[in-house]
């Protein structure tokens, strides 16, 4: 049997420490690198929503709009543009020039 809370407590978890680090990152100029962590934490918080309203694990993918899709949040123009913007630090982190 699937334990959701903890699986939603995983991922809220996750994603403070990923904002933290996101944070650090800029902080510091890696703003690549940086950014590569937002994308993470909001992963995470998608991924820990999606627990909480469907009862069942979070999906294996990394595209922030399905994510949020999936999880059936409603988002309005500027915030589906603010994820897919986010979803492309998280193709360009993993990887950089190609």
């Amino acid at each position: 049997m699937i334990d959701i809370e903890k699986q939603i407590t995983h991922w809220k978890k996750g994603a403070e420490e990923d904002w933290e680090v996101a944070h650090d990152l800029v902080n510091q100029g890696r703003i690549r690198h940086g950014l590569f962590f937002a994308h993470l934490a909001l992963e995470k918080v998608l991924k820990a929503h999606f627990c909480k309203y469907t009862r069942d694990l979070a999906p294996r993918i990394h595209r922030l709009p399905r994510l949020a899709e999936l999880a059936s949040l409603t988002l309005d123009p500027v915030q589906l543009e603010i994820l897919l913007l986010m979803s492309t630090f998280n193709f360009e982190g993993r990887y950089s020039g190609i």
